[in-house]
């Protein structure tokens, strides 16, 4: 038999009453102890030990901030998009087959719809980035706005990827394409935007080209970069170029940036220029057609972010550009001495 005992409520509240006289006499006196000891230490006054910022503060900013700086990575497995219709075939590249997963052709006419026809887009720029890849063991791929992965996908069968795509729609295809082909050990997908703060943006993108997604200011998308009609996507985080940095397996890689525009902010002095102290990158593909729509004083940012660490400016036929950045074609290649022929 269970007897259960009636607590007489008045009895209660004392007890409560004193419990608290009791705690707060302990914790008044520690403090008092504490200032007395800070005072006698460092012959401080009374009002300067009371007035000084409690130390938990400082802790939890600095906590918040390195929650910002780590990069969301994805489980290929583990990642997936129950309401989305995903198209995955095998494609095929300098004799190497994988699987890729794309959207409906009127989803995305581009990538998507020339991979259904049977067209690889950008075959041969991506094939040009692989072969030096494969002459230089040393070399990692960088992939900032890898899409559904036509760089990142040929490129882990060579050597290590980090593939960083905001888009979850891509990066759910981009994901499922890893798993189905094996792909996981050699290639660390990251769901953020790079950028020149840390922070959460919407994005907004293209209805029939969904590797025109690009990061807006605004909870709702009114125009694409060129003044097209545009869909919102849903926020993402962005992270700095620098915050990769713990991810790399190799101290020497090349980099491919396709952000829709954004490439100006990426590279900045305090955002990128710790990966650049780090890691030698001989050659960064990006794309500039967009880049030289934005302000001169951002595009110069850019340009003297590279020049300053000794790079030039060239073209897909590896011929070096002129000073008007305006007239450059829609691709081009920063490169350091010695220069490899792309």
């Amino acid at each position: 038999m269970q007897v259960f005992l009636r607590q007489d409520p008045t009895m209660t509240i004392v007890r409560s009453r004193l419990n608290f006289i009791t705690v707060a006499t302990v914790c008044i006196t520690v403090l008092l102890l504490t200032v007395h000891h800070m005072i006698k230490q460092n012959n401080l006054t009374v009002a300067t030990v009371l007035n000084m910022p409690l130390p938990s503060s400082k802790i939890n900013e600095e906590t918040a901030n390195q929650s910002l700086s780590v990069p969301k990575v994805i489980l290929p497995a583990s990642y997936d998009s129950p309401n989305e219709a995903v198209y995955c075939m095998k494609a095929d590249l300098m004799n190497m087959a994988f699987p890729i997963c794309l959207y409906d052709a009127k989803t995305d006419d581009t990538v998507s719809g020339l991979l259904l026809r049977g067209t690889y887009f950008e075959a041969s720029e991506i094939s040009r980035f692989i072969r030096l890849l494969q002459l230089d063991r040393r070399l990692q791929l960088v992939d900032i706005g890898a899409n559904v992965g036509l760089w990142s996908l040929p490129a882990a069968r060579v050597t290590h990827v980090l593939a960083v795509e905001p888009n979850w729609r891509s990066m759910s295809r981009l994901a499922k394409a890893v798993d189905l082909g094996a792909a996981s050990s050699n290639i660390t997908l990251i769901h953020n935007a790079i950028s020149d703060v840390r922070t959460t943006l919407y994005m907004g993108v293209y209805p029939t080209n969904q590797g025109n997604a690009f990061l807006i200011n605004s909870d709702k998308c009114t125009k694409t970069p060129i003044g097209l009609r545009c869909n919102t996507l849903p926020p993402t985080k962005t992270i700095l170029l620098n915050d990769l940095l713990p991810l790399m397996r190799s101290r020497a890689a090349l980099l491919k940036v396709d952000v829709e525009g954004h490439e100006v902010n990426i590279f900045t002095d305090s955002s990128a220029g710790q990966f650049f102290d780090h890691v030698d990158v001989p050659v960064v593909f990006m794309e500039w057609v967009l880049c030289k729509r934005r302000s001169p004083d951002v595009v110069h940012r850019l340009l003297n972010f590279f020049y300053s660490r000794n790079y030039t400016v060239f073209n897909l036929g590896n011929s070096k550009l002129g000073n008007e950045y305006v007239n450059w074609p829609d691709n081009v290649l920063f490169k350091k001495p010695p220069y490899v022929r792309f």
